[in-house]
């Protein structure tokens, strides 16, 4: 078959070394991009086989962003199930057989010497492995190993040879050998090397193009020595530019928040995160900033990443995640608030909770329409939705809002409080606004003054969703506790 004329095989290859990196989350997003793009397979390969760095827990944690993100990978290993990863712990004896034909094929040679000496020497002189090793006897190789002395394996490159592969982001590059010393493929306790095992999984899961970060830029000559050692196809290499801060500066925590997992609790949405992880380094034009998922697969082209730095712009992010709440279905949003909330309520004290015989799930029904347009995640809608369903508890600036006001709030809760409480026990916001409007005229003041004044009582704050709608969803009976309560704070004043 024509190599032009191949199923397109993509694959992502996390190493369980951490949460999932919103800089990861994107290379798993273009290699999926890709493959749904041109109907081809993606696959998803666990690199856990630093056990230096190595984090077990971790690997569920990737699969579970993966897996919320929308992002299904179509092979898996059948050790690991029909829906399980590969992984590279499991692969060893493969990387073994390579090497042993490498050896054989004297492209490859134990190394003896001991991590502690090629230490020193590196500290002591600017170091190139001298290949002391390639250079040692038979006879001294079979003794070394008849004793049980530890050895890696390292590549042998070959002299002043030239690698020239294209790059579909930072095109043309050329090295030479000369650049590159004799690498370990095998360390000394049998697991493999980054460079070596990726290689051989990459040639052997028919790997069509490799779309990875381009910190890996780097490692690709290595590589391809090992796919012409082995007499393996080259792929095609799309290396994605970094993401840096807003100030220019590399990706750390201190421009917010950078794993998938924490935007999942702060309550992002998938859609929303995967429209923003597609703007980081690929544009369809200068102008279109929302897409929707079978917008971007229909658009989508490896040609028309940029190889300029992307700049993550947490703002920009929380601006299409509020696009996608507000243009979201109410009943979706709904669902998606009952579920917030169970987590907020759970987290509160039994004492904080407010009784109330209406079914919560009946109130975030009431509630979406009056708040959609003021959020930009799930979380911060808390803020709004909270106090429906937690005690008031007034903070010195609401108990003193009005010493310096010129204002009789006291007066005016009375008021308020003694109109509302002649309201039947519907409580409609209509029946309310039109009670207040005639407070407003009794004490001759814009009905805003007055609005603000019951707010802070029942609310705790000078911003509430919608005022009569709040209280009608609050109910008369809590409506009246709360400015009685309030009434009963500013009079001790």
């Amino acid at each position: 078959m024509n190599k032009k004329n191949k199923e397109v095989r993509v694959r992502f290859a996390p190493s369980p070394t951490g949460y999932l990196h919103i800089g990861s989350a994107r290379t798993a997003f273009f290699n999926w991009l890709y493959a749904r793009k041109t109907g081809g397979k993606f696959i998803l390969r666990i690199e856990d086989t630093d056990i230096a760095r190595h984090q077990e827990e971790t690997i569920d944690i990737i699969l579970n962003s993966l897996k919320w993100l929308g992002l299904n990978w179509d092979e898996g290993s059948e050790s690991e199930g029909e829906f399980g990863p590969y992984r590279q712990s499991l692969r060893l004896e493969i990387y073994k057989k390579y090497a042993d034909g490498l050896i054989e094929d004297k492209k490859a040679y134990r190394c003896f010497c001991s991590p502690e000496l090629l230490k020193r020497e590196r500290e002591e002189k600017a170091f190139k492995y001298d290949r002391k090793c390639l250079r040692l006897s038979q006879k001294d190789n079979e003794d070394n190993l008849r004793s049980g002395k530890p050895y890696a394996i390292r590549f042998l490159v070959p002299e002043n040879e030239v690698i020239n592969f294209n790059d579909t982001v930072y095109g043309n590059i050329t090295i030479n050998t000369s650049n590159i010393e004799d690498f370990i493929i095998i360390r000394s306790n049998g697991l493999p090397t980054y460079n070596y095992s990726a290689a051989i999984d990459d040639a052997l899961m028919e790997i069509t193009h490799v779309i990875r970060g381009e910190d890996h830029l780097s490692n690709t000559p290595k590589q391809i020595l090992i796919y012409r050692a082995l007499g393996f196809d080259m792929p095609n290499f799309t290396h994605l530019p970094m993401i840096l801060g807003h100030d220019g500066q590399k990706l750390s925590k201190r421009h917010g928040s950078i794993s998938v997992e924490k935007y999942i609790e702060e309550g992002f949405l998938k859609e929303a995160i995967l429209n923003y992880l597609a703007l980081l380094g690929w544009a369809y034009d200068e102008k279109t900033t929302i897409f929707s998922i079978d917008e971007m697969i229909e658009k989508f082209e490896l040609d028309s990443i940029n190889k300029k730095p992307a700049k993550f712009d947490y703002e920009k992010l929380l601006w299409i995640n509020g696009y996608y709440i507000r243009n979201m279905d109410d009943s979706v949003l709904e669902k998606l608030l009952e579920t917030q909330l169970k987590k907020y309520l759970a987290s509160r004290e039994t004492g904080d909770l407010e009784s109330s015989p209406e079914n919560p799930e009946q109130k975030i029904a009431r509630i979406t329409p009056l708040i959609k347009e003021r959020i930009k995640t799930l979380k911060e809608s808390m803020d709004l939705i909270g106090p429906f369903f937690i005690k008031v508890v007034y903070s010195d600036q609401s108990k003193n809002y009005f010493k310096n006001k010129d204002i009789d709030a006291l007066r005016i809760l009375n008021t308020v409080y003694d109109i509302l409480n002649s309201v039947d026990d519907r409580f409609s916001a209509k029946e309310t606004e039109e009670n207040l409007r005639l407070v407003s005229k009794d004490f001759d003041l814009n009905l805003r003054k007055i609005a603000e004044v019951t707010r802070i009582a029942i609310w705790n704050s000078p911003i509430s969703p919608p005022l009569f709608e709040t209280m009608e969803i609050l109910g008369k009976e809590l409506t009246l506790k709360r400015i009685k309560d309030y009434i009963k704070i500013i009079s001790q004043s």
